[in-house]
């Protein structure tokens, strides 16, 4: 009986991995068999799985049965930005910044009442840099995802 259980031996003695996805290595409950596939898709798009009255996010799971413990300054980015894709090729340790840079929707433009303008800017090390003043929305929002391309670069030197 498994009283108290690290994040590492959860991974490795409840579960398998295969093809992206964790199945039961032993039944947790009666209507839960051996090798069946653990978590629901949660309504913030992961996977995540109960085990003994707590949550788990299956991606961090799969990283730990891979790779052991996750170093507390850093988070697990799905690279292809599909929060269910748990394939380990997917998974890589990023910074929370990294985990930010990776989003699909752009931010980084606004309207200034000031000028009448659309305002582009990006964040790069902690330091706001103004991009632009734009007539349209479009343009400014490009001059963003240009930027972003440029500086946001995951593992990569600014």
């Amino acid at each position: 009986m498994i009283n108290k259980i690290s994040k590492c031996e959860l991974a490795k003695e409840v579960f398998d991995y295969e093809d992206g996805q964790l199945t039961w290595k032993s039944s947790p409950a009666k209507h839960i068999k051996v090798g069946d596939i653990a978590g629901t898709k949660h309504r913030d798009g992961y996977i995540q799985i109960r085990f003994k009255g707590k949550s788990y996010k299956a991606h961090r799971l799969i990283w730990i049965l891979h790779n052991d413990a996750i170093p507390n300054d850093l988070q697990i980015d799905h690279i292809n930005g599909v929060k269910d894709d748990n394939h380990i090729d997917n998974l890589r340790l990023v910074t929370p910044q990294e985990n930010m840079w990776n989003l699909t929707k752009a931010k980084g433009y606004s309207w200034n009442k000031d000028v009448s303008k659309f305002q582009a800017r990006i964040r790069i090390s902690g330091i706001l840099k103004a991009l632009g003043y734009f007539t349209n929305e479009e343009d400014a929002r490009q001059a963003y995802l240009n930027a972003k391309a440029k500086y946001h670069i995951i593992g990569g030197a600014i």
